[in-house]
């Protein structure tokens, strides 16, 4: 008997039942539009089910950290970031740790010695003590202009007078008694001494004139070297000058008179106790820094000029107010913290501070004694705390 082939088997295309195409086609449709709909429920992104979405409590409480309004945010006690954050409460105490640290040099030295103080400066460099020798040949010549001048103006007044006088005298004696002749050559010879006299007065103004120019110029030229010129009348014994440039920024920290203390790279197991001497009247224009000189006593004459230091401004003791220096957020070009400001709420403080020393740094402006700070943990929360300084108005607009 013979096999019968696959398509002997099927029946012909015109032989399948119409219904039976019918209920084909039906499937195929459904399947597809079930594969569609899987597709699409797969596709569309879910948003996550709280337990507590079925109640009709606000969004806000949902957010753990969120901007209440301009510099204020709200962190949520319920936030597992809350075990990140420290809160300390701060207090003022007295300190006298430097307010800030600058490098200098020693510019000039009163050398042990015999002999007036003019004569026992020593300079870091050559350019300074040429122009301190010229200030002291300056200083010379402006004494011997003075004395000149006064000499002259006292010749002048005496011969003067002697000649006014004179003319005085032949004029009152009875009339044809003194030839006229006479008289009027006592008038011309007062009238040109009187010239004369005038114009060596004029002289020697004209000198002491350009002899203090000049100390004004060597001044000038001494400031812009390093050295105040008023410094050389105060010298005493083992006066040391630290040079030193401070930054625009810091200026208002410094005056004079104020206590510091003062380290050099060849002594770094000695602090030598320093002051500020003198203030720059100008401010370099490189580096737009102020030049400070500082005076050192070293009763030892171990210092010597050129010598590298690293000053400490300002240890006088004071109240001052010490905080973390992990508490800060530098934003932009300033500094903040963030204060409690009561009800989960964080003020974002901008505050000004001194430098950081042992991971500690003084509080100049900003906080006050009691006030409580988030001290641990601030760095997680600067984004927030930097949009909420962006917000123009007080009360922030949720997106």
């Amino acid at each position: 008997m013979a096999t019968a082939t696959a398509t002997e088997l099927l029946p012909p295309s015109g032989s399948i039942p119409r219904l039976t195409k019918i209920w084909r086609g039906l499937w195929m449709f459904a399947a597809i539009v079930i594969t569609l709909v899987v597709v699409v429920s797969l596709l569309r992104p879910h948003e996550p089910v709280h337990p507590s979405s079925a109640t009709d409590a606000p969004a806000e409480t949902l957010e753990p950290i969120r901007v209440i309004s301009s510099g204020l945010i709200a962190i949520s006690r319920e936030t597992p970031l809350n075990k990140e954050l420290t809160a300390v409460n701060i207090a003022t105490d007295r300190i006298s740790l430097p307010l800030i640290s600058v490098s200098g040099t020693i510019v000039a030295h009163v050398r042990e010695g015999e002999g007036s103080f003019e004569e026992r400066w020593q300079f870091n460099s050559s350019e300074l003590s040429t122009l301190y020798a010229d200030l002291l040949h300056v200083l010379t010549e402006i004494e011997f202009a003075q004395s000149q001048l006064a000499k002259t103006k006292e010749l002048a007044i005496a011969e003067t007078s002697y000649l006014e006088a004179n003319v005085k005298r032949l004029m009152s004696v009875p009339s044809g008694t003194v030839p006229e002749k006479d008289i009027l050559q006592a008038k011309a010879a007062l009238l040109q001494a009187q010239i004369q006299r005038e114009k060596e007065v004029f002289t020697a103004e004209s000198t002491l004139r350009n002899a203090l120019q000049q100390k004004l110029v060597i001044e000038r030229n001494l400031s812009r070297a390093g050295v105040e010129p008023l410094v050389f009348g105060r010298a005493v014994d083992h006066m040391v000058l630290v040079s030193a440039n401070v930054p625009e920024a810091q200026v208002s920290q410094i005056h004079t008179g104020q206590l510091c203390e003062v380290q050099f790279y060849g002594y770094l197991d000695v602090v030598f106790p320093a002051q500020v001497e003198t203030i720059s009247s100008t401010l370099t224009p490189e580096r737009r820094t102020l030049r400070v000189l500082f005076y050192v006593s070293d009763v030892n004459d171990v210092l010597k000029p050129g010598m590298f230091a690293e000053v400490g401004l300002g240890t006088d003791e004071r109240p001052a107010i010490q905080i973390p220096a992990t508490a800060l957020l530098h934003i932009g070009r300033n500094d903040y913290v963030l204060r409690d400001a009561g009800s989960d709420q964080w003020s974002v403080t901008k505050v000004r501070v001194g430098e950081i020393r042992h991971e500690q740094c003084e509080v100049l402006e900003g906080l006050k004694d009691g006030d409580r700070i988030i001290s641990r943990g601030a760095i997680l929360l600067k984004t927030v705390a930097a949009q909420s300084l962006t917000i123009p108005g007080r009360v922030a607009v949720k997106p």
